[in-house]
């Protein structure tokens, strides 16, 4: 008798020790690598688009812009980091690029109703020459791409100058909607634009 009370005793202290290995009812996902995500063609610029001034830089304005003029990106929602690579017509085009960002259409108002145009982030500006590795279309991609002003993004150029494939990378930063115009696109040149996004 007095071994089964001892047992008993055991497994009465022990019990709350088992009981807290669970701490949540529900499955947390872990993932160990991105999902796969391949170079997707993001559309063309054809014709160089001014700025928008500081009154035209809200979401319905912005996405009135001439499809010829921009690209625009939605970012997948699990999508923190991106790459940004570009084609253009011949060697040594030179086009300049500025990204925007909005994290929805609509923002949230202080009557908790979605009613709100989202107004536009500045992400950066990124300078880009034509290299001589053919692209896809009969054309070559930049080969230099130059980040000559941040904003809320921190590009990172990989091999640049080098009449390689050169690549801009960056964190999304929650963004959801990426908006590029060219503001100086090389005269009667296409710039294609692909993008990728990983973890």
């Amino acid at each position: 008798m007095r071994r089964f009370m001892f047992i008993a005793l055991c497994l009465a202290l022990a019990l709350p020790f088992c009981m807290a290995q669970i701490t949540t009812p529900s499955v947390q996902p872990v993932s160990l690598a991105s999902p796969r995500s391949l170079w997707t063609e993001l559309g063309t610029i054809t014709s160089s688009q001014a700025y928008p001034a500081v009154g035209d830089r809200d979401y319905t304005t912005v996405d009135a812009l001439a499809d010829a003029n921009v690209i625009e990106w939605d970012v997948d929602n699990w999508g923190r980091k991106a790459m940004l690579s570009f084609q253009t017509t011949a060697n040594a085009d030179a086009s300049v690029i500025v990204l925007l960002g909005f994290a929805g259409d609509k923002s949230i108002s202080t009557a908790g109703a979605r009613t709100l145009d989202d107004d536009a982030i500045y992400l950066g500006t990124l300078t880009l020459t034509g290299g001589q590795q053919t692209g896809k279309h009969t054309n070559v991609y930049v080969d230099t791409i130059v980040s000559s002003e941040d904003g809320l993004c921190s590009f990172s150029v990989s091999d640049s100058a080098n009449d390689r494939r050169c690549v801009a990378e960056f964190g999304t930063k929650g963004i959801k909607r990426i908006v590029g115009i060219a503001t100086t696109l090389q005269g009667s040149s296409t710039l294609y634009v692909e993008g990728r996004l990983w973890q």
